[in-house]
């Protein structure tokens, strides 16, 4: 069920250059309307009384703040909808996605999902719907198994101040639009803590620790190296030690995000 199961055969809908971050087109406003819809008037039969066009329309006034916006829409609840989604700002459409979630019986949230990241990807939209009713920024299938697998090792209890600041991250990172100077920091700030819990230097610095790292040749020099560039990098832009302002564009905040996260996937695994 979509909008676009034709087009989809010529590669219109490949989730290609996801870079739209700042905006929801009207083109994507009103396929939306159309697809979640559907999605409730076709399974009406199957699901009564579970969810009605008339209830999406309802939570779209009420959590949205359309005060003005009629009861009873002039020609139906659908129509009504599509008047009302045309004017949100471009950041409350979003919301709009995840709070509709909510409202969709256990047995269509996943296929509510699938329909609405298909109209996201088709408009290179940067955040897809995940089953958490969250939006969270789309990367490369090996970048987000990367970021899975960091999680799972955080889950040490050792390793819970890093877990805290990672969560803080990805918060970060997936936020609309994207806070790259808190993203940058808080993943840094993980993986200094779980530095310092691998090395056994509680009070040190991620420079301490490289230092005690070269000491040990716990890691090649070259693997060092790099990770002393990263904190260059850190004091520079983003940390305590700034010495700019926050000027790393979305491309090197995916830099920096993704090393760090192979950096704390390194150390816990050592």
């Amino acid at each position: 069920m979509g909008t676009r199961t034709f087009s989809a055969q010529y590669g219109d809908d490949i989730p290609a250059n996801r870079t739209v971050d700042n905006d929801a087109p009207a083109g994507l406003r009103l396929e939306l309307i159309d697809v979640v819809f559907n999605l409730v008037e076709t399974d009406a039969t199957q699901y009564p009384a579970q969810i009605t066009a008339g209830q999406l329309y309802r939570v779209l006034k009420h959590s949205m703040g359309q005060a003005l916006a009629p009861d009873n829409p002039m020609n139906g609840f659908r129509n009504g909808a599509a008047r009302q989604i045309r004017d949100l700002p471009w950041q409350r459409v979003y919301d709009l996605v995840c709070r509709w979630w909510r409202e969709f019986p256990p047995e269509l949230q996943g296929e509510y999902v699938r329909v609405v990241n298909g109209v996201l990807a088709a408009y290179r939209i940067a955040w897809e719907l995940r089953d958490d009713a969250a939006l969270h920024r789309v990367l490369a299938l090996p970048a987000q198994a990367q970021v899975d697998a960091a999680f799972g090792e955080l889950e040490d209890p050792r390793y819970h101040a890093a877990l805290a600041s990672f969560r803080q991250a990805t918060a970060a990172y997936d936020d609309r639009p994207q806070r790259g100077r808190d993203a940058c920091k808080n993943i840094f700030d993980a993986l200094e803590s779980v530095s310092k819990e691998v090395f056994g230097m509680p009070t040190a610095t991620f420079g301490n620790v490289l230092v005690e790292a070269r000491r040990r040749q716990s890691i090649a020099n070259e693997t060092t190296s790099v990770l002393q560039k990263l904190y260059d990098m850190a004091n520079s832009h983003f940390r305590h030690g700034m010495t700019t302002a926050f000027i790393l564009k979305p491309a090197e905040v995916d830099f920096v995000f993704l090393s760090s996260t192979a950096g704390i996937l390194l150390l816990t695994r050592l």
